[in-house]
Parts: C-alpha cells; sequence; structure tokens
C-alpha cells in the first residue's frame, strides 16, 4: 500500500547498483513507460510476482519501455534471489530505504506504472493477476504488439504483500 496515487508525480529514485554505486534518477524516461517493482527477497508473495515480470521483461522484449526492479535488500542476498528465479532485468537496491520511503511504501511487493512524463498511471500492491494482466496489455499496447499472458494458471487470483 501507498499513499501515492495514480495522476501523482512519480518522485526520484535514490539507489544503489549491486557492485555498490550510488545514483539517483527520474523514474520517467522520456517516450518510454516504466515499470518499477519493489521488493523484498524474504517475502513469499515478492518470490510470487517477480517470476510474473520476468515473463512480462522477456515477452516485450524492447528498447521502448523499461522495467526496474527495486530490491529493499543488500547486494548479495538480491544476487542470491536474481540466481535463483532466473531473473534478467535490471535491479538496483533501495539505498537506506530512501526510493521505498519516497513512494511511500507500507507493503512490499508493489509496483508502479510510470508514464514517459513521471506519472503515475497504475499502483498494485501484492500479487493481484488482473493487475498484472493489465500491465502486460498496457506495454503490448505501447508496443503495437498482441498482449501475451504473463501470470500462469497456478498463480493465486490476488496474495497480499
Amino acid at each position: 500500500m501507498t499513499t501515492l496515487r495514480p495522476g501523482n508525480p512519480a518522485p526520484i529514485l535514490v539507489m544503489a547498483t549491486p557492485e555498490g554505486e550510488t545514483r539517483i534518477e527520474a523514474p520517467a524516461t522520456p517516450m518510454k513507460p516504466t515499470v518499477l517493482a519493489f521488493f523484498k527477497a524474504e517475502c513469499a508473495t515478492s518470490q510470487l510476482i517477480l517470476p510474473c515480470l520476468e515473463r512480462l521483461y522477456q515477452a516485450y522484449a524492447s528498447e521502448n519501455w523499461r522495467l526496474l526492479g527495486v530490491s529493499q535488500d543488500d547486494p548479495e542476498t538480491t544476487q542470491t534471489l536474481r540466481q535463483s528465479l532466473g531473473l534478467s532485468f535490471p535491479i538496483a537496491i533501495d539505498y537506506a530505504f530512501q526510493s521505498s520511503t519516497a513512494y511511500r511504501l507500507t507493503h512490499i511487493p508493489t509496483w508502479f506504472l510510470i508514464d514517459p512524463h513521471g506519472i503515475i498511471q497504475k499502483i498494485s500492491v501484492g500479487f493481484a493477476r488482473e493487475d498484472l494482466e493489465f500491465l502486460s496489455q498496457q506495454i503490448a499496447r505501447h508496443l503495437g504488439q498482441e498482449p501475451i499472458p504473463i501470470t500462469q494458471d497456478r498463480d493465486p487470483a490476488f496474495r497480499p504483500g
């Protein structure tokens, strides 16, 4: 959960790369929608949603949109999770929880769909199959492609974070 709402400007991100380099960046990318996905390795719901996000990343492999995972864990734990789940999309470390605080998070996982102008379009907390498929449809529409399902039949309709 967050107190941010669709229509709000997306806050600036303060992150560290897995190598420990701190970076500050705007969440918006000109001409590209951005998906920010906050997670924590020990969270079972995060472990459920991350493979769906990997399928999203693979299904729409393009430089015309951006997916960024934001880990609340240290670099070693994040790398272990990345390897165990086979994640290939970019992941940054939430340095001292500054980005989680800026995004006013109260639950993990939470993802944000941000338009190219830096405006939040959609927020989803926990695992919501309908929201993930909506996300797939939005990325497909932006790319001019047919949507591809990213959840699986065995996935629950909803699981709180």
